[in-house]
């Protein structure tokens, strides 16, 4: 399997879909495939800038045959701006979540009730996930080639309130229509829980957390697609987020 990570650098550059480890390895274990994660984001040799949370609730478990949530790295690159339509390389879907950034470099696990005192803030965030895999996507071929990480929006960094973060309605809407409706609390038994779990599990697959990396805690309403159109994203206290999906 060492030769996985360098089929799906190339497969990235090239822009074209990844291949299916499992279906060449049905032995695939969960720290093969994060092993080959690691790997293949080295090779990208791109400025991490922070780590996500993915498959946090359990029917998006059930749906791709895993039985945890997962996670992934962010790239500074893959930030973007909401000055413009933003043009998705493939097909996209969007999630409204919270993003977290930290205080200072962390390299031993944490606890839910002691996570806040490591952040500098919190912000409302929208992530644009692509697992961009060439047959229907699982669990163990998600985390393989960076469980769909593609791109994401921040919103204004505010202060953190870790007594309202649970409570917070999101909503997502284009136009008239809602397309995703939840609250903090749906992600993983709280804000925090969430937090702490993705920061532990970020350091046990062998990543470094540095100050000022971003953490974005899991999905808040679910999914849908990015179709072209305007959007609206409504974070209660912590603002909205406008942006745009242009026509590829």
């Amino acid at each position: 399997m060492s030769d996985w990570p360098q089929k799906f650098l190339h497969a990235y550059s090239e822009r074209h879909h990844y291949d299916s480890v499992t279906a060449a390895h049905d032995e695939l274990t969960l720290d093969d495939a994060y092993d080959i994660q690691h790997q293949f984001v080295a090779l990208r040799k791109e400025a991490i800038s922070g780590y996500k949370a993915a498959l946090t609730a359990p029917a998006a478990q059930q749906a791709m045959g895993i039985n945890t949530p997962i996670i992934g790295a962010l790239f500074a690159a893959g930030e973007f701006a909401t000055t413009q339509a933003i043009v998705p390389n493939g097909p996209a879907l969007l999630e409204t979540e919270l993003g977290y950034r930290v205080n200072d470099a962390i390299s031993a696990p944490v606890n839910a009730d002691d996570v806040a005192r490591l952040l500098h803030c919190c912000m409302p965030m929208i992530e644009l996930a692509s697992p961009n895999l060439a047959s229907k996507p699982n669990g163990l071929d998600l985390i393989a080639t960076n469980s769909a990480s593609y791109g994401y929006i921040c919103g204004v960094e505010g202060d953190l309130d870790a007594n309202a973060l649970d409570a917070l309605q999101v909503s997502l809407r284009q136009g008239d229509e809602i397309k995703l409706q939840g609250v903090g609390a749906e992600v993983l038994g709280g804000q925090l829980h969430a937090l702490a779990w993705l920061i532990n599990q970020t350091l046990a697959r062998g990543y470094q957390i540095e100050a000022g990396h971003l953490f974005m805690s899991g999905s808040i309403g679910g999914m849908c697609a990015a179709a072209p159109g305007d959007y609206v994203a409504e974070f209660g206290a912590l603002g909205n987020i406008e942006f745009s999906i242009g026509k590829a």
